[in-house]
C-alpha cells in the first residue's frame, strides 16, 4: 500500500473517531432531553426515538471498523499461545485477517444493497430516507477491508501518527504531510522520545 493511502486513511480514521464521540454525545442529549419534556412536561420530541436510533447505528458500525483497525473484536484461543509453534500463530492470525478482509467485502456487498433498497423508503418523523440509517455499513465496510488487508501484509500504518492526533500532538492538517512539531532544539517530539528511550 502506498504512503499517501496510509495518510489519507489515518485521516479518515482519524475523522470517524471524532464522529463516533460527536454521535454519542448527540444520542444521549436527545435521549435526555425527550426524556425530561417527557416526563416533566408531558411532552416529547417526535423524531428523537429516529435520532437516537440513527446515532446508534452509526456508532456501532463505526466502532466496529475502528475495532479492526486495533484488534479489539473478542477471540478466543482454545489452546495456550506457550504451547502453540510460532508458525502455525502466524498462520492463525493470517486466517484470521482473510476472515476479517471476507466479512468487510460481504458488509459492503449487501450494506450496498441495503442501502439501494431502502432509500425508497421514508422515515416517517424525520422525512429522511431510511437509506441514511444503513449507508455506515459499506462505509465501515471500507475501513473494515483496509485494516484487515493491512494486517494480512503487515502494513506499516503508522498508528502513532493516529495517536499524536487524538492525543493533541500533532495537528491534523499534518497527518498527510507528516511534519512533526519541533522543539526548541530543532528535534521533533518523536526524535526526543527515541533518544530518551
Amino acid at each position: 500500500m502506498g504512503r499517501k493511502l496510509v495518510k489519507y486513511f489515518n485521516l479518515l480514521h482519524i475523522a470517524l473517531v471524532y464522529i463516533a464521540e460527536a454521535l454519542l454525545i448527540l444520542m444521549v442529549v436527545v435521549i435526555f432531553v425527550n426524556v425530561v419534556m417527557r416526563y416533566v412536561f408531558n411532552s416529547g420530541i417526535v423524531w428523537s426515538s429516529e435520532i437516537a436510533l440513527l446515532t446508534a447505528v452509526w456508532f456501532s458500525f463505526i466502532a466496529m471498523a475502528l475495532g479492526v483497525k486495533l484488534r479489539l473484536h473478542i477471540h478466543i484461543n482454545l489452546l495456550s499461545e506457550a504451547h502453540i509453534p510460532a508458525a502455525f500463530d502466524r498462520l492463525l492470525w493470517k486466517i484470521r485477517d482473510v476472515v476479517v478482509v471476507a466479512v468487510g467485502v460481504s458488509m459492503f456487498w449487501w450494506g450496498s444493497i441495503l442501502v439501494k433498497f431502502t432509500m425508497r423508503s421514508i422515515l416517517p418523523a424525520t422525512g429522511m430516507p431510511a437509506g441514511v440509517l444503513y449507508i455506515v455499513v459499506p462505509i465501515a465496510a471500507v475501513i473494515i477491508i483496509y485494516d484487515g488487508f493491512a494486517h494480512l501484509f503487515g502494513v506499516d500504518t503508522e498508528d502513532s501518527v493516529v495517536d499524536e492526533v487524538l492525543n493533541g500532538t500533532l495537528a491534523f492538517r499534518n497527518v498527510l504531510s507528516g511534519r512533526r512539531p519541533t522543539n526548541g532544539d530543532g528535534t521533533n517530539n518523536q526524535e526526543q522520545d527515541g533518544h530518551h528511550a
